[in-house]
């Protein structure tokens, strides 16, 4: 996001990050190789949700459910605690005994990254926006 982020709003601020977060699922699946058919891929859906004030309640993303069983490594006979043993069996035995599913992990890491990207930026704005009032409020006392 190359913006200015002192000439945007809250729910402006709120749905660029979301296509942004969205953008870097799409990349991670991309380089990971998930899914053949693109399915995964094109089924991203993002919404921002706005209280009476304008202000942005909670950010909303939909995709294929499937989507988290392959982050999980979990599906078509592997639960989520066989997932373990798989991987300590590839590790100790240098093969696999059993089912091969293991985590991609493109959902997890790339969201709390944004997330915490999500934080800095409306750090950023809010203390902007403390500035304006602050300096609005002193230049009226003045006057």
């Amino acid at each position: 996001m190359a913006t200015d982020i002192k000439k945007l709003t809250q729910p402006e601020i709120a749905d660029a990050w979301a296509k942004f977060t969205v953008k870097a699922w799409q990349d991670k699946i991309s380089k990971l190789k998930i899914g053949s058919s693109g399915q995964l891929m094109d089924s991203f859906v993002r919404n921002v949700v706005m209280g009476a004030q304008g202000d942005v309640v909670k950010i909303q993303f939909a995709f294929r459910y499937y989507g988290r069983f392959v982050d999980m490594g979990v599906g078509k006979g592997v639960k989520i605690g066989g997932v373990r043993t798989n991987a300590t069996s590839r590790r100790l035995e240098g093969k696999m005994l059993g089912n091969r599913r293991h985590p991609e992990k493109w959902y997890s890491k790339t969201l709390r990254h944004e997330q915490l990207r999500l934080i800095e930026l409306l750090a950023e704005y809010y203390s902007q926006s403390a500035i304006e009032m602050i300096v609005s409020n002193f230049v009226q006392v003045i006057e």
